[in-house]
């Protein structure tokens, strides 16, 4: 098990109680991920400087905002191209939805103020990134949901496929 993650998970077993977040193993890369928080609205601060605030699409939709961290424990330089296909949300009975691009005019839409919550999901994970050999990159990514869909998976499909489980779907009961 790598460093990190049996950190993480050494943390999570002393202080008792369910984990609140997932670890996915891969061969190259590790992907950590914590519990989705569900949002009305994600307000942040482009690299123009600029205010722009994502929502759902629907009334019968919501915001599911994941951080993620990525682990390179292997590999000299990995390059990612973290984008809508790289990582989905879903359970394991079938439904997947795919990360929300936040850059684009699609997803967010520019306001004059983002409000006191703005960049509470910063900085968002998203776009070409190379990481190192035992370096890690930490962001969020947004995924709009349907409402009542159980969140029990992320799906990591960039640079290769890596599954982190909030729900034991698996455990006999």
């Amino acid at each position: 098990m790598p460093l990190a993650a049996a950190a993480l998970v050494g943390v999570a077993t002393a202080c008792g109680g369910d984990p609140e977040f997932a670890v996915g193993f891969g061969r190259v890369i590790d992907v950590i991920s914590a519990d989705p928080v569900i949002a009305e609205r994600v307000a942040f601060t482009d690299d123009e400087g600029r205010h722009r605030v994502i929502r759902s699409r629907a009334s019968n939709r919501q915001l599911a905002v994941v951080e993620v961290t990525i682990v390179n424990r292997s590999s000299i330089v990995t390059p990612l191209l973290i984008d809508t296909d790289a990582a989905q949300l879903g359970d394991r009975r079938g439904q997947r939805i795919n990360a929300l691009d936040p850059f684009a005019t699609t997803s967010a839409a520019f306001v004059d103020s983002g409000g006191p919550d703005e960049n509470r999901f910063a900085p968002l994970l998203w776009g070409p990134l190379e990481l190192e050999r035992n370096f890690q990159a930490t962001g969020w990514m947004v995924f709009d949901v349907p409402k009542g869909l159980t969140l029990g998976s992320l799906w990591w499909n960039e640079v290769e496929d890596v599954v982190a489980d909030y729900v034991d779907t698996f455990r006999v009961r």
